[in-house]
């Protein structure tokens, strides 16, 4: 009976205390229930990212080859000049690469069956170029002096070039006008050219075999066309005299080589006087 009893209190009390609970909201307030703001959303960056790049790799150098005039050629049939820098072999592989949200690379992929082999093709030079820097020939070589058979000697011992430039039997006219001792022009050794080579064009000479004067064999030395008389690829070097030839001495085993350099200007100097500058 007691138990009874003491159930209905414990029972009324809890209804009283749910009431109590609920009375606390006053009629009329508005419960709001707080939602994600699409503003104030934060970005979640992706946990990662892929990208494919290509990686290249050079297995072999391209060769050179030297190939025969064109049949509709209009240049020197002896002269060679480059025409094409050609390519290497080469290997060019794909790869997938895997990054975190951070940059950093997770993961490097050969894609598969992506690799391929690129064939080189040769660096070629071409016979029948026409003159320009870069251009080479392999002369065979004179020597000749200012009193040669078709030079015309003044009665002070100069003789004058196709160039305007004078020589002496022991020196060469600068152009600034100048004498000096020996067989250069500004620095460079004189030729005589066919006319297929322009006047003033100036050329190193390697793998040769000339001694004297400041010439040693082998070692690479420029030379410029100041005067003519010779034809075909021949170079006539100028030693000064005619009797005196083996002042600069010539073996004619080596196989010399002329690479054009640089065309210099025929222009006058300040006394009026007809140089290569």
């Amino acid at each position: 009976m007691i138990l009874k009893l003491f159930k209905k209190i414990i029972l009324v009390l809890l209804v009283l205390s749910l009431f109590g609970c609920t009375a606390t909201v006053k009629k009329g307030t508005v419960v709001v229930l707080q939602t994600l703001s699409t503003e104030n959303e934060a970005v979640i960056a992706e946990p990662f990212t892929m990208t494919e790049t290509s990686e290249e790799v050079i297995l072999a150098k391209q060769k050179t080859v030297v190939a025969a005039a064109l049949a509709n050629s209009t240049g020197i049939p002896w002269l060679i000049s480059k025409v094409s820098d050609g390519t290497p072999q080469k290997q060019i592989t794909t790869y997938r690469i895997t990054y975190d949200s951070l940059g950093n690379v997770l993961s490097k992929v050969e894609v598969p069956d992506s690799k391929q082999i690129i064939e080189s093709t040769p660096i070629t030079y071409r016979y029948g170029a026409k003159p320009q820097v870069g251009a080479y020939f392999y002369p065979s070589f004179s020597r000749y002096g200012a009193d040669c058979g078709g030079c015309y000697l003044t009665a002070n011992g100069t003789s004058g070039t196709a160039s305007g430039s004078q020589l002496g039997l022991t020196s060469v006219r600068q152009s600034d006008g100048t004498w000096k001792d020996g067989f250069t022009y500004d620095g460079y050794y004189v030729i005589a050219t066919s006319t297929s080579i322009p006047l003033c064009t100036i050329v190193e000479i390697t793998d040769h075999a000339f001694t004297g004067s400041g010439l040693k064999p082998g070692v690479p030395f420029k030379a410029i066309a100041l005067d003519r008389g010779v034809g075909g690829s021949l170079l006539d070097l100028f030693v000064g005299s005619e009797n005196n030839l083996d002042v600069i001495n010539y073996t004619r085993k080596a196989t010399p080589k002329a690479t054009i350099i640089r065309f210099a200007t025929w222009t006058k100097n300040s006394l009026g006087q007809k140089i290569c500058k």
